[in-house]
C-alpha cells in the first residue's frame, strides 16, 4: 500500500557531476508518495536550514547555537585523556537480543526477527562502516529495518553517507526497509531505492510470514522536518491487522498509540551517547519521557523500543553508552 498524493508542482534539479543527483521524474515520484504539501514542506525546510534560516536543536540551554558542541567534546576528552576510551567505543558494537512481546500478536508471526540499526551517521567516521559490515557477517533476521539518521551532519554533502549505505547493503541479506531522519534530505531515497532499500514515507508495506501478515508502517521525520502522517498511516492498515511502526523519533508516543498501533521501533536519541556510568544521560535531542529514551518500553497498548544507535553523531566517542545492532524477536506475551 502507497500513500497518495496530488501529481503536481515543480521540482529541483539535480547538481551537475553529483552521482546522485536527481531529475524531474524522480521528484515526482516522491510527490506521488509523501504527497504535494509534505514535499514541499520538507524541501522548503531542507533549503532554509542550508541557509542558516532554520536550525535544528538548541543543545544545552542554547549554547550549540554559538558554540561547536562537538569540537568541545573532543578535546574534553583529549585533555583529559579519556579519546582513546571512547573512540575503543564508538566501534565496539553490541547485539542486543530483544524479545518484542505483545498480546495481540498473530500465531503465525511468532519468532519473527526484525533487525533493526538506527542512527547510522556513516559518514562521520571510516572506521564505522567495516564494523559494522563485520558485525553484521552471520546474524540471522528475517527483515532488516533502519530508523533514520543515515548522515553526520545535517546540511552537508549526502554523497559519502549514501556510498557507505551502499556498502551497507551488500551484507545486508534480507529485505531491507527505512525512515528518514532529520539528518537526511529526502534526496538519498532515489539512490537507495535503486539498490535494493525501501523507503517508507508515510507508507505500509504488508510483509507476509507464517501464514500471516505483518503490515510494517514508516513515517516522515517528526522531529525537525514534521512532515509524518500518523494518522493517515494508520488507515492504510486493516483495524484488527498487526502493525509495527518506523518512526525516527519516539516522542509521537503518544500519539501513535492513540492511533491504535501495535509496536513502535525508533532511535533518535542515542540514548545520550556520551552518557554517566550508570546510562546517566548528560543531554537529551527529544520530548520524550526517561523510559522513552533509550531500549524497551510501553505505553498503554504500544509497545515500544528506542536504540541507542548503531553510529554515533558529532564525535565519534561513546561512553556508558555502547552502540547497537538490535534483533528483536516477535512473541505473544
Amino acid at each position: 500500500m502507497v500513500a497518495s498524493g496530488q501529481d503536481s508542482g515543480g521540482a529541483i534539479d539535480g547538481n551537475g557531476g553529483d552521482p546522485y543527483a536527481l531529475d524531474a521524474g524522480d521528484f515526482d515520484q516522491l510527490r506521488e508518495r509523501l504527497g504535494r504539501a509534505r514535499l514541499r514542506q520538507r524541501l522548503n525546510a531542507q533549503v532554509y536550514h542550508v541557509a542558516g534560516e532554520a536550525h535544528q536543536d538548541a543543545i544545552l540551554l542554547g549554547l550549540s547555537r554559538v558554540l561547536d558542541i562537538d569540537v568541545l567534546a573532543d578535546r574534553f576528552a583529549r585533555l583529559f585523556g579519556i579519546y582513546g576510551r571512547g573512540y575503543r567505543n564508538f566501534t565496539a558494537l553490541r547485539l542486543v537480543e530483544h524479545r518484542l512481546r505483545h498480546p495481540r500478536l498473530p500465531a503465525g508471526l511468532e519468532g519473527l526477527r526484525v533487525l533493526h540499526l538506527s542512527d547510522l551517521h556513516l559518514d562521520l567516521d571510516p572506521a564505522l562502516g567495516p564494523a559494522l559490515r563485520d558485525r553484521l557477517r552471520g546474524v540471522d533476521y528475517d527483515l532488516a529495518v533502519i530508523t533514520g539518521d543515515f548522515r553526520n551532519t545535517t546540511d552537508a554533502d549526502h554523497g559519502p553517507s549514501v556510498a557507505e549505505t551502499l556498502a551497507l547493503l551488500e551484507v545486508l541479506d534480507k529485505p531491507a526497509f527505512a525512515v528518514l531522519g532529520n539528518h537526511d534530505f529526502i534526496e538519498i531515497v532515489p539512490p537507495l531505492e535503486r539498490a535494493g532499500l525501501r523507503f517508507l514515507l508515510n507508507e505500509v508495506v504488508m510483509i507476509p510470514f507464517g501464514g500471516e501478515m505483518l503490515y510494517l508502517a514508516g513515517v516522515d521525520d517528526p522531529h525537525f522536518y514534521r512532515t509524518h502522517d500518523l494518522a493517515g498511516v494508520r488507515d492504510q492498515i486493516p483495524d484488527d491487522g498487526f502493525s509495527v511502526l518506523l518512526c525516527h523519533s519516539p516522542e509521537t508516543y503518544r500519539e501513535a498509540a492513540g492511533h491504535g498501533y501495535d509496536v513502535m521501533l525508533s532511535g533518535h536519541t542515542h540514548g545520550g551517547q556520551i552518557c554517566l556510568p550508570g546510562g546517566i544521560q548528560l543531554v537529551r535531542v527529544c520530548d520524550a519521557p526517561q523510559p522513552m529514551q533509550a531500549g524497551a518500553w510501553r505505553y498503554h497498548e504500544l509497545a515500544g523500543y528506542t536504540s541507542v544507535g548503531t553510529g554515533s553523531c558529532g564525535v565519534p566517542l561513546r561512553y556508558f553508552c555502547p552502540p547497537e545492532v538490535t534483533l528483536h524477536r516477535l512473541t505473544r506475551g
